[in-house]
């Protein structure tokens, strides 16, 4: 079985996964706005990653504009970012991305996060996303544990 691996990745956490993961399966992988979709029909599986910003996935309707073109390979999308992966948080990934409306296995996975990688407009935007948070007298204990990623970068296994 080919497999390929696509990715999108803003900060090379994505870009680690979908390696990490090429190594185990031994398959191909690249970064989406490279591969040649004429060669699509050379694999039997292909898989995607992207991260999440917003509760959206990161190169996703670039990746399932091509989905009919897809019907005879196996489709797994995976996603990561810096929430915890709960039942509850994909669910509401896969009802963001109208996965639910593809025939393809989802996956969510722990992320990494450095505030100091962050670009300048990035990190003014997470700094005002952490005050927020920090003000909020109802945010959830999910919440409050962002406000620790500020200070202390977490990095996945």
């Amino acid at each position: 079985m080919r497999t390929l691996i696509l990715y999108t990745s803003a900060s090379g956490n994505t870009e680690k996964y979908a390696k990490d993961l090429a190594a185990k399966v031994e398959a191909e992988v690249m970064p989406l706005k490279k591969f040649k979709w004429k060669k699509l029909s050379e694999y039997d599986c292909i898989v995607f990653g992207g991260g999440i910003r917003g509760g959206a996935i990161m190169g996703l309707n670039d990746f399932l504009c091509h989905y009919d073109d897809m019907e005879k390979q196996d489709i797994i999308v995976f996603a990561n970012g810096m929430s915890y992966a709960t039942p509850e948080t994909r669910k509401e990934l896969i009802s963001a991305n109208v996965l639910d409306l593809y025939h393809v296995r989802f996956y969510q996975l722990k992320g990494s996060f450095d505030f100091s990688k962050l670009s300048f407009i990035n990190k003014l935007l997470m700094s005002n996303s952490l005050k927020a948070i920090e003000n909020d007298p109802n945010a959830t204990p999910d919440q409050k544990m962002l406000l620790d990623l500020k200070t202390r970068p977490m990095e996945y296994d």
